[in-house]
């Protein structure tokens, strides 16, 4: 009598572990957005890796050396988001030398070509060139609602504004702390505010461009969900029309003071509510 209740509670088991029907389960695991679960959700059986896989809205690739573009579409091809990292944190410090590698070129092309879902794009200290942005755009331009290029090199203002200019459903730009080859001033902000009506970030503090009050003036004017304004240094006093016409901002952070007729190194954050 025990082993036949034993394995009676085996086969309900079964029953209920693997007898879900796929549309029950999907909307199941849509609900699940910790990494750690989704493994272990992928290890319960082939077909749960199946599903998982169908599902799966958001990886991060901590090594982009680690797997190549060509697997992890075939592992997950209806990606919406990826965030992707390349070089170590020792490249913050100057602690490896400069021919480590980090291309962004090979999951660019790869991303371009197959990822037909992808809509936010995060690269982290990579290599990501002129010729980069422009595949991407030629292919993503149109759905792409979050682009970040995190502590990146080797594209040039020319470049953010061709984004600026084709990706009219960016919600968040965000280029902090990369090293940016600036050639065009900050025409790429007069792009972005006259081109895009949906932003809500812009970040890209702690670089080298730089930004005139007009354009920080005319973009808060023209992107009324804009709520996070980060920029490079720019004198605190020449943004009072901006922080004037802002009638969204929730975040500001960067510019400098000027005491006595020397500007204060330190950037200063400010919060404005509304």
């Amino acid at each position: 009598m025990g082993g036949e209740a034993e394995g009676g509670e085996r086969r309900l088991g079964r029953v209920l572990s693997f007898g879900i029907p796929d549309t029950a389960l999907g909307l199941v695991m849509g609900y699940v957005e910790d990494p750690w679960d989704r493994d272990a959700i992928s290890l319960v059986c082939r077909h749960w890796c199946r599903v998982d896989a169908l599902s799966r809205k958001h990886v991060t690739v901590a090594m982009a050396y680690s797997t190549t573009p060509e697997r992890l579409f075939g592992r997950f091809p209806c990606l919406e988001s990826l965030k992707l990292k390349a070089k170590p944190r020792a490249a913050m410090f100057n602690l490896i030398s400069d021919d480590w590698g980090g291309s962004a070129s090979p999951w660019i092309r790869q991303l371009s070509a197959t990822f037909h879902s992808l809509k936010k794009l995060h690269l982290r200290r990579m290599i990501v060139s002129n010729d980069d942005i422009n595949t991407l755009v030629r292919a993503k331009a149109h759905m792409l609602v979050s682009l970040k290029l995190d502590r990146c090199s080797g594209f040039s203002t020319p470049s953010i504004a061709l984004i600026a200019r084709s990706c009219r459903k960016l919600e968040t730009l965000f280029l902090e702390e990369s090293m940016i080859d600036e050639k065009e001033n900050d025409e790429w902000i007069r792009e972005l505010a006259t081109s895009n009506s949906v932003l809500e970030t812009l970040n890209f503090f702690q670089t080298d461009l730089r930004a005139s009050p007009e354009y920080l003036t005319l973009l808060v004017r023209n992107c009324q969900r804009l709520k996070t304004l980060k920029i490079s240094e720019c004198f605190m006093p020449d943004l009072v029309s901006l922080f004037r016409t802002a009638q969204t901002l929730q975040e500001f952070a960067g510019g400098s003071f000027e005491d006595q007729g020397q500007p204060v190194a330190d950037t200063v954050s400010i919060c404005c509510c509304t």
